[in-house]
């Protein structure tokens, strides 16, 4: 095996490592809820997303469990793939050993890098999905084979099928490449081969929304509405020097390098700088211009081999990258409880890191603390549901997709309603007529719920501190003003006419 393979080897080892060992410090996300949610309603589509991570949540469920650990192993590897394709990178740019491992360093200790393998979501999908489409570009340019375009459109096709953002890539590589003379290859027989790869794979999910009435239109005007709109260009700017963390030093020579140089490696820094504009332009939140970082560091890695000529240069980057970054590490991944991880972040001060979508300072990041809080929610469910008799009496309803998935979860033998994301698809258009009980769960009593029922009972909130659910409530209401099942069938029609047309 070469130097370079074991190198590439041993950092991926250590990424997934890292990511299993730390992978039950705190509870399941929010949103990993929901897509937990997705793998039990397999569809080529849903609400907020295409089908490819309702399919992981699929396999991950059947082969290995609903378990924390399994639920985090796919992003783990998913992060390990993502690291060897990089280092690969640094080989294409013609970076030797010394490259590798600089490289190897910034991506281990990259807040976003970390935090993305942390969680089951589709955005380190994502991710790997734009580094694997970048990588066969890299590919085509290095070995001039036009078949790397075909496994380009693969890789585009299957972004496609988990995140609708690939379409910034699809948007910024052809405008990127007519800066150089790879513009020849927009016009290859190839180039169509491509583009017919990805329409074929991502065509059952077209097929969905066309079926459903597009409702990733309802959701990204949503999105837009109400957090694309609220992005300063300062904010996003500042996310693209800090979400990498000291691995700024080496991705901003390395876009530097790129955009110097005379030969076609200069797409890639065109690349990264078109996707930084276009996302500006939109509003787009900071983090969506991850998936242009890793070539960025790949070239920046090969940048200071070449410019480090002396020893002890060489061995000060790295340990000065590595030093200064492991004080940060519970930035980007949760490697204390959360009582730990709340003294760790009063004693860091960062304000910006502990400052949640709503502008308020909590004790917590908002990604960790919305992962806690969520047995509590369904054991108060769990409580209301035997005291209306018994699941077949009442209709369980969440107000978020993260309470409905909690319940569904911790309680499997319950079946929770919501109008949030794709539980909106999933809502039962009747109910049974001996459901007269409404079990619901909020933060705060809905004057529609208190108007409808002359019983009311509290059952309990979530006590947690550090919780984003805390105050989070479950109520038992009982003995309807009129028919609840007529109420309920008015209701979710209501829903999801206006959703939906």
């Amino acid at each position: 095996m070469k130097i370079q393979s074991r190198i590439a080897l041993f950092f991926v080892s250590l990424k997934i490592l890292f990511h299993l060992v730390t992978a039950q410090s705190l509870g399941f996300h929010r949103d990993e809820l929901l897509y937990l949610a997705l793998g039990r309603h397999p569809d080529w589509g849903y609400w907020s997303i295409p089908p490819f991570t309702g399919m992981v949540a699929w396999l991950s469920q059947h082969v290995f469990g609903p378990s924390l650990f399994a639920t985090h192993l796919f992003p783990a590897l998913a992060g390990g793939l993502l690291v060897w394709l990089v280092l690969d990178m640094v080989a294409q740019f013609g970076g030797g050993r010394y490259a590798q491992i600089l490289c190897g360093i910034a991506l281990l200790f990259s807040p976003a890098m970390q935090r993305t393998a942390s969680l089951f979501q589709p955005v380190v999908f994502d991710l790997l999905f734009w580094t694997l489409a970048i990588w066969c570009v890299l590919r085509l340019v290095n070995s001039q084979d036009k078949r790397w375009l075909l496994w380009l459109g693969v890789a585009i096709g299957l972004g496609l099928l988990n995140k609708y953002s690939v379409v910034f890539l699809v948007l910024c590589l052809p405008v990127a490449a007519a800066f150089t003379p790879q513009r020849r290859w927009l016009i290859s027989p190839y180039a169509a081969g491509a583009v017919l790869l990805a329409l074929v794979i991502v065509l059952p999910n077209l097929l969905w929304q066309w079926q459903y009435h597009f409702p990733v239109v309802h959701h990204m005007a949503d999105l837009k509405a109400n957090q694309l709109d609220l992005v300063k260009p300062a904010d996003f700017f500042l996310d693209q020097v800090l979400m990498n963390g000291l691995a700024f030093i080496i991705w901003l020579p390395g876009l530097w390098w790129l955009l110097r140089r005379p030969g076609p490696w200069r797409l890639f820094g065109w690349l990264a700088v078109l996707t930084v504009l276009l996302l500006l332009i939109l509003h787009g939140k900071g983090y969506y211009t991850l998936g242009i970082y890793p070539v960025l560091i790949a070239a920046g890695s090969v940048f200071w081999e070449k410019q480090l000529t002396r020893v002890w240069q060489q061995v000060a980057l790295p340990t000065l990258l590595a030093l200064c970054s492991l004080p940060l590490l519970p930035i980007g991944a949760p490697i204390f409880p959360a009582d730990k991880l709340a003294d760790y972040f009063a004693w860091l001060g960062m304000d910006s890191v502990l400052r949640w979508e709503s502008g308020n300072i909590e004790p917590l990041p908002q990604d960790y603390a919305d992962m806690l809080g969520w047995p509590e929610i369904a054991a108060l469910v769990d409580t209301a549901v035997a005291k209306a008799g018994g699941p077949q009496y009442c209709l369980v309803y969440g107000e978020n997709y993260g309470q409905a998935g909690a319940i569904e979860h911790f309680s499997p033998a319950l079946t929770a309603v919501s109008f949030s994301d794709s539980y909106v698809l999933w809502a039962p258009d009747t109910l049974a007529p001996q459901v007269q009980t409404f079990i619901y769960v909020n933060d705060e009593m809905g004057d529609d719920v208190q108007n409808g029922f002359a019983s009311i009972q509290k059952i309990g909130e979530v006590q947690n501190p550090l919780a984003r659910e805390r105050g989070c409530s479950v109520w038992l209401c009982r003995e309807p003003w009129g028919n609840f099942p007529t109420f309920w069938a008015e209701r979710v029609k209501e829903v999801k006419g206006m959703l939906m047309q």
